[in-house]
């Protein structure tokens, strides 16, 4: 029995021993894609330095090319993209070395003429990504459901107006037939104007108790009664400070 037990002890030590000696994945994220750089392209290249999990390139929405209603991934343009390394130490030591280096594929390369601008992302997980990314897509569909439901409402009033229009004109039609005089009955609208600076200022007099409210008041009364004003103030200010 004693012996059972040193296996079985030795056993967990080695599978503690493993199990803290377990790679942790890394993620590189690419700002610039040159064209036509595909998840394929990436993976040959990077597949040289070490072991490439996911790749995630996101598409340019403006270039994407749909062919029988699916668009072509893997010959589209791409804006960004994101790899996981499987040692997240081989992903930081390729962003360190590779950043703002020429993208060299061997001699006929289509992207010789391009840099790379790679990042380690510290601390960053593809389960982030997916967050993200599922939450970006509940974006995009919650802002295209409210632009469906406005462009219902614009069709729907669009439509009861001009079946309002064909009632209007058939009424009409009948009664210019019976001989009636047609009137079309339209409810203006009454907006309420704001008030203008002059009015406003009467309001304010008419408050002092220096001028009538009247509608026919000018601007030279304005004047004359801002310079009464202006006068009556210098008066009292002589008589306490006896200037």
């Amino acid at each position: 029995m004693a012996d059972v037990h040193e296996i079985d002890e030795d056993d967990c030590n080695t599978d503690n021993s493993n199990i803290m000696k377990q790679t942790v994945p890394g993620v590189i994220y690419i700002s610039f894609l040159p064209p036509r750089m595909t998840p394929l392209h990436l993976r040959q290249i990077f597949e040289k330095y070490g072991e490439v999990g996911r790749i995630f390139l996101q598409p340019d929405e403006r270039k994407v090319t749909k062919k029988k209603g699916r668009p072509k991934y893997n010959k589209g343009s791409f804006t960004e993209g994101w790899i996981e390394m499987g040692d997240k130490k081989v992903a930081k030591k390729i962003a360190l070395t590779f950043h703002n280096t020429l993208m060299e594929d061997g001699k006929k390369s289509k992207f010789s003429d391009y840099t790379w601008n790679l990042k380690y992302l510290h601390r960053f997980r593809w389960g982030h990504l997916t967050e993200r990314l599922a939450h970006e897509r509940e974006v995009r569909k919650q802002k295209m459901r409210v632009e469906q439901s406005q462009a219902r409402r614009e069709t729907a009033a669009f439509v009861a107006n001009i079946d309002a229009g064909k009632r209007l004109k058939s009424i009409k039609e009948r009664r210019e037939k019976r001989g009636d005089v047609w009137q079309e009955k339209r409810n203006p609208r009454k907006i309420k104007q704001r008030k203008t600076v002059e009015e406003m200022r009467l309001e304010k007099l008419h408050k002092l108790n220096e001028i009538p409210l009247e509608k026919d008041v000018t601007s030279q009364d304005f004047k004359n009664t801002s310079n009464k004003a202006i006068d009556s103030k210098k008066v009292v200010l002589s008589k306490i400070f006896g200037s």
